[in-house]
């Protein structure tokens, strides 16, 4: 299970299904009950080795909050109107700039267990609004798919939201393992979605997680299993070379899987808070991701230069269309000047959050009688 070396349980989640599953999944590590994983948590900012550490610790403990959260929007981009379901916080994948690095001081892959209060939020929440469409998912904070082997949760979200026909789940991830998901198609509610780069890319900073044939394979088995697809081409990095490689990753894809089974692609090029970059020097001193020219955002974080941008998704958008003029494209976290330069329209959050909830349930009934 990737390189998880510790257990440890929160008391007041030692005693949940979860819990006790896991637990006797991994009997082969060393387990620790600890009163609180505030005990755990680090008031400065977590040190290279803390971070590496962490990967390599698995704590299962109960949500204290709610699992049901809005996407954190930033004001003056425009927003897609994401749902999250925080399951799960951290990944035991390490890309170089993941922004988790910087976001959390609690060093461990953390699960929380107590699952039938998340049950217990989607039926409030969904019986209460049945006419409204939500897009969720689990990979905001954490990879969907990489622990699911472990975890068994996607299996558990996709029997229960047939009883709400407006729920789409969206499984992000950049994992390849979907062989236990499969009999489960086909599925118009379930989209299984996958982030994309060039393979230099995915070998130099995409530490741990599936190649570009790992992933575009996965896309394949789940598309003839009946379930749809969505691509994230996010983040979208500069260096020498990368236009044709991007070409090529694009053209593969079209390759792999019909066009046709595709929901959406987002782009959206790198950004993180200032204080990563000195995290990808400590963590990952081969890498140069950082070292290109940034600007602080209107959000604070470190983007690229607007000219820079308006190429990188002019370009991607040139070689989606050239291979599927219909695929539905779109932007993640950019200001409204930038979405009128690329696509000569500006939504506002709510418009776009319109037109993905339209794309999202567009084939829904016709895919209930695709063939396993």
């Amino acid at each position: 299970m990737f390189r998880i070396k510790r257990l440890l349980i929160e008391a007041a989640a030692q005693d949940d299904p979860l819990a006790v599953q896991v637990r006797q999944r991994l009997a082969h590590l060393p387990t620790e009950i600890i009163p609180d994983r505030e005990t755990l948590r680090i008031a400065a900012p977590l040190t290279p080795t803390a971070i590496a550490q962490g990967k390599e610790t698995l704590l299962l403990a109960r949500q204290k909050g709610p699992f049901w959260r809005p996407c954190p929007g930033t004001r003056g981009y425009i927003c897609c109107g994401y749902q999250i379901l925080q399951v799960m916080t951290n990944c035991p994948m390490d890309c170089s700039y993941c922004v988790l690095q910087g976001y959390f001081n609690l060093p461990a892959i953390t699960v929380f267990t107590n699952w039938q209060d998340l049950w217990s939020e989607l039926e409030e929440r969904l019986d209460a609004n049945p006419k409204t469409v939500y897009r969720l998912g689990t990979g905001e904070f954490g990879d969907s798919l990489a622990m699911d082997e472990l975890l068994g949760l996607n299996r558990e979200l996709i029997c229960r939201i047939n009883r709400w026909p407006q729920i789409i789940l969206e499984i992000k991830t950049k994992w390849a393992r979907v062989e236990p998901l499969l009999p489960l198609g086909p599925n118009p509610q379930v989209i299984f979605a996958w982030s994309l780069n060039p393979p230099r890319l995915i070998r130099q900073e995409e530490h741990l997680a599936a190649t570009l044939a790992g992933r575009l394979s996965a896309a394949q088995k789940c598309a003839a299993a009946g379930f749809r697809l969505a691509f994230h081409f996010d983040p979208l990095i500069y260096y020498p070379g990368w236009e044709p490689e991007y070409q090529d990753v694009v053209a593969q894809l079209f390759t792999a899987v019909p066009a046709d089974r595709i929901a959406w692609i987002s782009l959206g090029a790198l950004r993180f808070m200032p204080s990563l970059k000195s995290i990808i020097r400590g963590r990952f001193p081969g890498s140069r991701i950082a070292e290109e020219e940034f600007v602080t955002a209107l959000d604070g974080k470190k983007r690229y230069f607007k000219t820079l941008r308006l190429e990188m998704f002019s370009r991607l958008r040139q070689f989606i269309t050239a291979q599927s003029p219909n695929t539905f494209i779109y932007l993640c976290m950019e200001s409204p000047w930038v979405w009128q330069q690329v696509f000569g329209f500006s939504p506002t959050s709510r418009e776009l959050a319109a037109m993905l909830d339209a794309q999202a349930m567009l084939y829904r009934q016709t895919d209930r009688s695709t063939p396993n």
